[in-house]
């Protein structure tokens, strides 16, 4: 379980703030952070990393013909072979690039020229300075959302249920679960969905991520971290938990026509089926078949490698706690690191023995050895789809398909 934390400083940007007078090392321009520890603006960390991801430098011809042009505010577009050369001269690491996110630190001030707008007042706003292909930039206000979830995940709101107080690690698991599942609407009560908007989407992903947020907080060696830890946790795991819970719920309720007729729960309270698509119009100027097509890989390996496994195996919802806990740990221990990983030990080690103890009083199941290999391949199949997906969604990152950037840049992060 071992990785670079997404807080080191091997990663694209540390957490730390730079001053709000700080200046780019490469072109002399207002910096907005470490970017593949250097302090640099965003323009010319885009320009570092395009230029690493898609093998330019070895293309690059130096304009003056002696490797030594002037590379500053008004001139860093002149040439481009000596503007990389630049950026490595100061210390960016190649080594660091293809999959590294250049997150903005929430915590810096932002200046007059970075407006914020809600995340429901979609409109194009000038940018300048972040967008390297000159397209119009808005940045999403998320900060209220961020806080609500910051509210539960450190108890100041709702809280522990006293239920829970007796329950092994499993359980209480289960019980947050089920909880959740409990507002589930019948086939019959479901919106069926043709289109769905993209501002509808992010609606559907905030009722979800609170509901992630309030199934983590039930569990006991979550509260062991701190807030910072618990945050960072959070942002690695709820959108592949979320993800996951949907899929195997799909399963549940309209069992062979989840794969046949691509029969999705999208949430509590809608379903998708076959011809839906989104509609992203409002974030991005590319043509929306564009936009699908680059996601349409995954949404077929997620029908094939985890909808019909979960279609044979019809994990109970013990099981699907399991996998959903097990999962979770392993994949915020890798992203954060420390503490995370000493506890997510710990947790796997109680889940094991809570599994053992539901199958042979409640199964009355002794061998089980295949169908935990079989359940964990699922698992696997999830985090490596997410991982294609993370990858999918820095490409796009890269290449300024999307016309919006969040105040949490790596939330939504596939």
């Amino acid at each position: 379980m071992s990785s670079t934390p997404s807080t080191s400083d091997t990663s694209s940007e540390t957490s730390t703030s730079p001053a709000s007078n700080a200046i780019c090392k490469v072109c002399g321009l207002s910096a907005h952070g470490l970017h593949f520890g250097v302090l640099a603006c965003r323009a010319c960390a885009a320009f570092f990393r395009r230029t690493v991801v898609m093998e330019r430098q070895k293309k690059y011809k130096c304009r003056g013909g002696e490797d030594r042009c002037a590379v500053s505010s008004t001139d860093r577009y002149q040439c481009r072979l000596c503007r990389f050369n630049k950026c490595v001269e100061l210390g960016m690491t190649p080594e660091n690039v293809q999959f590294n996110r250049d997150s903005i630190p929430t915590s810096r001030k932002r200046k007059d020229d970075e407006p914020m707008v809600p995340a429901h007042e979609l409109k194009s706003l000038s940018y300048p300075e972040s967008s390297l292909m000159g397209k119009p930039r808005t940045i999403m206000d998320i900060s209220a959302l961020a806080a609500k979830i910051k509210e539960i995940l450190n108890e100041k709101t709702g809280g522990v249920d006293a239920v829970t107080k007796k329950m092994n690690t499993l359980e209480v698991a289960e019980y947050g679960l089920k909880k959740w599942r409990n507002l589930q609407r019948s086939e019959e009560k479901l919106e069926n969905l043709t289109k769905l908007p993209v501002r509808q989407m992010f609606a559907i992903f905030e009722k979800q991520m609170v509901v992630v947020s309030e199934w983590l907080i039930q569990q006991p060696h979550f509260r062991l971290l701190g807030e910072i830890e618990r945050w960072l946790y959070f942002k690695a795991m709820w959108n592949m938990w979320r993800r996951f819970e949907r899929f195997e719920m799909s399963v549940k309720m309209f069992g062979t026509r989840t794969v046949e007729q691509r029969k999705f729960a999208i949430s509590n309270e809608q379903m998708i089926t076959v011809g839906f698509h989104i509609d992203f119009a409002e974030i991005t100027d590319i043509p929306n078949e564009s936009v699908q097509e680059m996601f349409k890989n995954s949404m077929q390996k997620f029908f094939e490698q985890v909808a019909k496994p979960l279609l044979e195996l019809r994990p109970s919802s013990v099981e699907m706690a399991y996998m959903l806990t097990t999962m979770s740990w392993q994949v915020a221990g890798k992203q954060v690191q420390g503490k995370v990983v000493e506890i997510g030990e710990q947790v796997c080690d109680e889940l094991a023995n809570n599994l053992h103890s539901y199958y042979l009083k409640e199964e009355m199941r002794s061998n089980y050895a295949g169908r935990l290999v079989r359940l964990m391949s699922v698992v696997n199949a999830v985090i490596k789809i997410h991982q294609e997906r993370r990858k999918t969604m820095e490409l796009a990152r890269i290449f300024e398909i999307f016309k919006v950037e969040f105040s949490e840049p790596d939330i939504f992060d596939c």
